[in-house]
């Protein structure tokens, strides 16, 4: 199990395939993943657990959108410093995202999975595991 004070990524996506991907990906690596797929429980989230680093998708089911979940984010003052990686499928989506106050967006069809972690590991660096010595 991966230790509290590792860095922390909450993923806010629908897409169990991409969740559990991320998810895959990043614990391997050293981060501590939550997960949430709506913009509410992705919101409430936010709140329970501070994370270090939010990937937040834009389509998400249940009236809110990856947008006003941003919105929200920056307007609240224990949360507006994590930065938030937005991920969408729609190119002309990027200005609104980085205008709202995403410090990047990427857009699906664009990148992979190693795009990502090097997104991340740039505003979120870890240090890899050494052999502990007896």
């Amino acid at each position: 199990m991966t230790p509290r004070n590792s860095p922390s990524i909450l993923i806010i996506e629908d897409d169990d395939q991409l969740q559990g991907l991320y998810q895959d990906l990043f614990t391997q690596v050293g981060y501590v993943v939550t997960l949430a797929d709506s913009a509410q429980s992705g919101l409430q989230s936010a709140r329970d657990t501070h994370p270090d680093f939010i990937i937040l998708d834009i389509m998400l089911p249940g009236g809110q959108n990856g947008f006003d979940v941003l919105e929200q984010l920056k307007r609240d003052p224990q949360l507006k410093s994590i930065p938030v990686l937005v991920i969408t499928n729609l190119d002309h989506q990027r200005d609104i995202a980085l205008t709202i106050g995403a410090v990047d967006c990427l857009v699906k069809t664009d990148i992979t999975p190693t795009d990502i972690m090097a997104k991340i590991k740039s505003y979120l660096p870890i240090s890899s595991p050494t052999p502990s010595s007896g």
